[in-house]
């Protein structure tokens, strides 16, 4: 076989292959035409079947009204659209005022996600459910506001050698204080060292908090680093959550803080002696209490302590002999604290609250706490999950060198910046951001801060970010910059993301469009156009009457009565009554408002002050502040201008415009209506 027929057969194939692609593709589009075939064009731009039958399904079948009434109203709608944009009122800043607020509105089911915030939020309040009895020790940073990564090294040491101490001889050995009994009033339950008791949510730092609720019983925690240090937590026993009770009290305090052993053993005596005198029955608490507020004068005059849980601010032996108490009207033994001696009586148990009772307290309380960062950092995961991010890992090295030695909350570290315009983010291959952009970001975290110091003032981005390590402090920095950033894109493509989002911004669009055009050559004018009201009136005053005779002219309402006079006689002296305000206006009201005036037609019942004046009326209410009054003008039978008439001059003539614009734009637009196809459309 020769190379010309070979070639000859490939030509041939080559051309039926052709053939039956350009026959398939035109029997597919014809097929697609006839079921969804074009129904209208305006201006060019074809309409088909489908548009035009989801639209009516959505509004004018429901209303029953015809198709053909329904084509109208929409070809006349999107006139309007069009011609908007051909004005370009999508770019007025009315428009856009109006767009932002309606996305925005639009916009938030579509970025909200909080099934992780539920998550967290419920798993929190199943901690609550259970006190975890722990020993506990803290190893802290040499410095408390800044801490840079060397600083770390030796308490860490510490730590680790701390911990294979207690592996070894255990708490009660490894040097640290495990008495029970003995507890003082403390600042921060972490602040304790040894034995600390029972424990739940809030009392300690998150990543304490999670090892807590997470290791096995007799398990000793390897190093957890908080923002003020190392610890290691041991857990003892786990129980059912105790509730809260809430509690009265009777102090014996001591004189001075801390007290001599004298001191202790002689207002322990009397509590004592108290507690039994009460137990006995010789007296009762009622009794100790009012004797309480007597000697001290207390301003309650009661001796209600309040709600007491394990994560109040108390002693521990204060806390656990208020929740030791099971029924009310039970009384404690003497409980020892800093400041004296306490008889606790129960007023009432409280259970712990369901989490449908305490899931919006728990969540406000979550978000004041430490707690907010690792909800924080789980949703700018997820954020980042739905974005191809590309770090440059090269220019964050080089701020991170700078971390090392500056904290990022120190405005000397941008100072130390030399790679202003590196990339240091890029999403999605289609935004880029530099480091001097980041840097921006920095000093705003910066400025917050020093405002929270200087002002207690809430702001939207507050620096409450746990971390004082300072490598830390500048991965959360970028992990904000980065989230603040993937937020704005995420909303500005939502339209690509979610069709049914791109749909309804886009009726929202048209909306405002047709609004506003409608507005500006219509509505607005019906109102405004004094001339084209007055002219539409001349040419048709044949059409309106008053309905009987009405009164037309002015009230004028003075604040005393020279005033009042004065008014009447300028409105003697001049006909017109534009002339009559504007010389009320000069003259008598120059300085102050001594008189208001009402102008408009009247017919008997519709004014009191009219009615009085001219149809012989009982006199009305005074006019607040403006006692005095008088009316001038004339009684008509027929309209003698637009304003005599202005509501039905106003409603004819709006839809005069109506008809004329509407006629405008289907002179200057081109229209094509498949009727054919529209009386298919049920």
């Amino acid at each position: 076989m020769s190379l010309v027929y070979i070639l000859t057969i490939e030509t041939y194939m080559a051309r039926r292959l052709l053939l039956l692609t350009i026959t398939l593709t035109t029997v597919s589009y014809i097929f697609a035409q006839q079921q969804n075939p074009i129904a209208l064009t305006i201006n060019n731009t074809p309409i088909y079947k489908s548009e035009i039958e989801e639209a009516y399904n959505k509004g004018g079948k429901e209303s029953k009204e015809p198709i053909d009434t329904f084509i109208e109203g929409y070809i006349n709608f999107n006139l309007n659209v069009l011609e908007a944009k051909a004005q370009h009122l999508d770019t007025t800043s009315s428009y856009i005022r109006q767009y932002n607020t309606y996305r925005a509105r639009l916009a938030a089911p579509y970025l909200q996600n909080t099934e992780y915030e539920d998550r967290y939020i419920k798993n929190i309040y199943n901690r609550i459910l259970e006190n975890v009895e722990i020993n506990h020790v803290m190893f802290p940073f040499e410095r408390e506001d800044i801490v840079l990564p060397s600083d770390t090294l030796s308490a860490y040491k510490k730590a680790i050698e701390g911990r294979a101490n207690i592996l070894e001889k255990g708490f009660s050995n490894a040097g640290f204080d495990t008495e029970r009994s003995g507890a003082r009033f403390l600042p921060r339950t972490e602040n304790k060292n040894g034995y600390i008791g029972w424990v739940s949510p809030f009392m300690l730092a998150a990543d304490v908090e999670d090892a807590v609720y997470t290791l096995p019983k007799m398990a000793v925690s390897m190093p957890i680093r908080s923002a003020r240090g190392y610890h290691i937590v041991q857990v003892l026993d786990k129980r059912q959550a105790m509730g809260s009770a809430d509690i009265e009290q009777v102090v014996f305090n001591f004189t001075q803080i801390p007290p001599s052993l004298q001191q202790i053993d002689s207002v322990g005596k009397v509590a004592w002696r108290e507690y039994n005198s009460i137990k006995s029955g010789n007296e009762s608490f009622d009794d100790l209490c009012e004797a309480f507020i007597r000697v001290h004068n207390t301003e309650a005059k009661s001796c209600h302590f309040g709600v007491v849980g394990l994560d109040s601010n108390l002693p521990s032996d204060f806390t656990m002999a208020a929740l030791g108490l099971k029924e009310p009207g039970e009384i404690s033994k003497p409980v020892m604290s800093d400041y004296g001696f306490h008889i606790i009586r129960l007023i009432k148990r409280i259970p712990v609250p369901s989490f449908d009772q305490i899931r919006e307290q728990l969540k406000e309380k979550i978000y004041r706490s430490d707690k907010s960062q690792k909800l924080s950092d789980e949703k700018r995961s997820r954020l980042k999950s739905n974005f191809n991010i590309k770090v440059n890992d090269k220019a964050y090295d080089e701020l991170a060198q700078i971390a090392n030695k500056i904290s990022p909350r120190e405005p000397s570290f941008l100072d130390q910046i030399n790679n202003p315009q590196d990339i240091i983010l890029n999403i999605d291959g289609q935004r880029a951001y530099p480091v001097s952009e980041f840097a921006k970001y920095i000093s705003y975290r910066q400025n917050e801060r020093q405002k929270n110091i200087d002002e207690p003032i809430q702001s939207q981005i507050e620096d409450a970010s746990p971390y004082s390590l300072s490598t830390d402090i500048l991965k959360e920095y970028f992990e904000g910059f980065t989230s603040i950033l993937l937020a704005d894109y995420e909303n500005n493509t939502l339209e690509q993301k979610y069709p049914d989002f791109a749909e309804k911004i886009n009726t929202v669009s048209e909306d405002l469009l047709f609004s506003e055009i409608q507005n500006n050559n219509i509505w607005s004018r019906s109102r405004k156009d004094e001339k084209g009201l007055a002219d539409f009136f001349n040419q048709n005053k044949n059409k309106y009457s008053l309905d009987g005779t009405k009164y037309k002219g002015l009230i004028v309402y003075a604040q005393n009565e020279e005033a009042c006079k004065k008014a009447e006689k300028i409105a003697k002296n001049t006909k017109n009554i534009n002339i009559t305000i504007d010389k009320l206006k000069n003259d008598l009201n120059k300085d102050s408002i001594v008189v208001k005036m009402e102008r408009g037609v009247w017919s008997k019942g519709e004014n009191p002050y009219v009615d009085n004046k001219i149809f012989g009326a009982k006199t009305p209410q005074p006019y607040k502040g403006y006692p005095f009054f008088f009316v001038t003008g004339k009684e008509i039978n027929t309209p003698e201008d637009f304003t005599d008439v202005r509501n039905a001059i106003e409603k004819d003539y709006q839809e005069y415009l109506d008809r004329e614009w509407t006629n405008s734009l289907r002179n200057k637009y081109n229209i094509e209506i498949n009727r054919a196809v529209i009386n298919t459309i049920k």
